[in-house]
């Protein structure tokens, strides 16, 4: 099911994935706001927030460009997911220090991908 319909499916996580180039436009917003996170601004530590965006929304790209372009779906997918699933290790890891409560749908969402995204390598799917 999944190998059939996956040029939908990366569509559908790389928009999703992409829509954080909202960090790179507006930090404070998505940290403070959505994200109920308080962090430092200005210097340094905006600039790496706006980077960091930037990379997630590039991310988001790829996984869209993956979905027309079967020759590139694989090496994608393995950097993707190696990618989100450090991104939830990290968080989990560190749960008394991170208020896991306003990020647990990214950690659902990155979770169930990278899951898909390994079910479709693996050929289980």
């Amino acid at each position: 099911m999944i190998a059939n319909n996956i040029s939908l499916i990366l569509y559908v996580t790389g928009i999703i994935t992409a829509s954080m180039l909202m960090v790179y436009i507006s930090p404070r917003l998505v940290f403070e706001k959505i994200l109920r996170v308080e962090i430092a601004y200005g210097g340094l530590p905006e600039i790496i927030e706006r980077h960091w965006g930037m990379a997630i929304f590039v991310t988001g790209l790829l996984l869209i460009w993956a979905g027309c372009d079967p020759a590139i779906r694989k090496p994608v997918l393995m950097c993707v997911s190696l990618n989100k699933a450090v991104f939830v290790g990290t968080l989990l890891l560190n749960y008394k220090k991170v208020p896991l409560k306003h990020l647990s749908l990214m950690i659902a969402f990155d979770t169930v991908c990278v899951i898909i995204f390994l079910a479709y390598l693996m050929g289980c799917a």
